[in-house]
């Protein structure tokens, strides 16, 4: 099975943990997100940041999304693992719980931002 489309970011709440010299920091962030596509509905993804002194960060965190794929309803958990570089979010991901589709488990994933808060997916 593979599943693309895209996602919004409607909500982003972000706050620092520890700053260091130079403006490197750790934070975490709360996000919900719309998508369309393969997949439609919302999500919440918990975030943690570890930000360099240029701007760029690495992060790790889950995703839930709920909704439905095609006429059916969907639930499942993504663990992301990704970076932010010049500008541009990109993300491996691996689905790891399922409540409505035993034969996501153990698919991966990624996607890769755009403008304005948006990316795109592919899963499978």
């Amino acid at each position: 099975m593979q599943l693309k489309g895209t996602f919004q970011i409607t909500e982003w709440q972000e706050s620092v943990t520890q700053s260091f010299d130079h403006g490197a920091k750790l934070s975490k962030a709360l996000v919900n997100q719309s998508y369309s596509g393969d997949i439609t509905g919302s999500s919440e993804v918990h975030y943690q940041l570890n930000y360099e002194t240029t701007g760029d960060a690495s992060f790790n965190g889950f995703e839930f999304i709920t909704g439905s794929i095609g006429d059916t309803p969907c639930q499942f958990t993504l663990k992301h693992y990704g970076a932010f570089e010049k500008g541009v979010a990109k993300s491996q991901f691996v689905i790891i719980s399922s409540a409505t589709h035993a034969e996501l488990l153990g698919l991966s994933g990624s996607f890769t931002s755009g403008e304005a808060g948006q990316a795109s997916y592919v899963i499978g």
